[in-house]
C-alpha cells in the first residue's frame, strides 16, 4: 500500500522545520520531514542548517495543517 504525502511548506532552516514539527505533533496531524541538499548532515554536525527542510502531511490533514501555518505566522491568508 502507497501512502501519498502532501507538501505542506518548506521551511528555511531545521530550527523553523523542528518547531512546526512540534506543533503538528501537538494537533495530531501526521506529518513528515525531508532534508534539502547536505541539510541532514549539517543538522549532524552543527545542530542546524539552512538548506531547507520541506514538510509533508497527510491528505485528510491537509487543511488543518495549512490553518495551523496560518495562525503560526508561516502563511499569509488567501484573499
Amino acid at each position: 500500500m502507497t501512502y501519498q504525502m502532501l507538501l505542506l511548506y518548506t521551511a528555511p532552516d531545521n530550527f523553523t522545520a523542528e518547531m512546526l514539527m512540534a506543533a503538528l505533533r501537538e494537533n495530531n496531524i501526521p506529518a513528515v520531514k525531508r532534508d534539502l541538499g547536505a541539510a541532514g548532515l549539517i543538522n549532524l554536525y552543527q545542530g542546524n542548517s539552512f538548506e531547507g527542510e520541506q514538510i509533508f502531511v497527510a491528505p485528510e490533514a491537509f487543511e488543518r495543517a495549512e490553518e495551523l501555518l496560518l495562525v503560526m505566522g508561516f502563511a499569509q491568508a488567501e484573499e
